[in-house]
């Protein structure tokens, strides 16, 4: 009697622990991990930046940038948030 008993319990307890895996999956997919919650609130904290100017495309607020390359490379600018789908600039 015992036995059949700790047999429900361990069934029990594993039927329980694998509907918590497939929520947790779930959730997973539609929310994102730790990486892509982290990467959000960053790109998020980018926008936040004070005296900022919206986009002249598109409305999102800019961030500061520096030109890497090409002619005005070291210089700064306003570049979109919405980059690379939007791809407005300002001079700073």
């Amino acid at each position: 009697m015992v036995a059949n008993c700790l047999l429900i319990l361990l069934s029990r307890t594993i039927n329980m622990l694998g509907h918590q895996l497939q929520a947790q999956g779930k959730r997973f997919a539609e929310q994102g991990g730790f990486r892509e919650k982290l990467t959000q609130e960053r790109v998020e904290a980018r926008g936040r930046q004070e005296g900022a100017p919206e986009c002249p495309d598109c409305g999102k607020p800019m961030a500061r940038r520096k030109a890497a390359s090409g002619p005005n490379a070291g210089t700064e600018f306003w570049g979109c948030t919405g980059y690379p789908a939007c791809r407005g600039v300002r001079p700073v």
